[in-house]
């Protein structure tokens, strides 16, 4: 799968074509909202080919000309971050309310910032996070 990123700081819109079949003319057949900020966008045989992201610096917590494709991590990559299986992740990790809220969740799965996971993982590395996190 190709996936290209396409930014419009002008109108703080950032889209993620899933497919390079996603930026030819008329692909979209259909378009759902899937947050106020969100929209998937399906091509006529229902499959997802890009998605939407309006107020996008809002949305993803910085300037949307840093959002590179390497700035955005699903589950195997976020797993890996943080040091564990993916199997194990979802389940130990993705899942508590100390852990960065992706910043969407698809059907094929979760997508999350890479600076917030990175930056979760080196708390949780810090001598003493284990202590905190077990009071609070």
């Amino acid at each position: 799968m190709q996936i290209t990123i396409q930014a419009d700081p002008h109108n703080d819109q950032l889209y993620l074509a899933l497919s390079s079949r996603a930026l030819e003319a008329g692909i979209v057949a259909r378009t759902i909202r899937v947050s106020e900020d969100v929209a998937l966008d399906f091509d006529k045989e229902g499959r997802v080919v890009g998605l939407d992201i309006a107020n996008a610096s809002k949305a993803l917590g910085e300037s949307i000309e840093d959002i590179r494709m390497d700035a955005l991590v699903g589950v195997k990559e976020a797993a890996e971050l943080v040091g564990v299986q993916k199997s194990n992740f979802v389940r130990d990790y993705a899942n508590k309310p100390n852990f960065p809220r992706p910043i969407i969740e698809l059907a094929t799965g979760r997508i999350w910032l890479r600076s917030q996971v990175e930056a979760y993982a080196a708390e949780k590395a810090r001598p003493g996070a284990r202590r905190r996190a077990a009071a609070g």
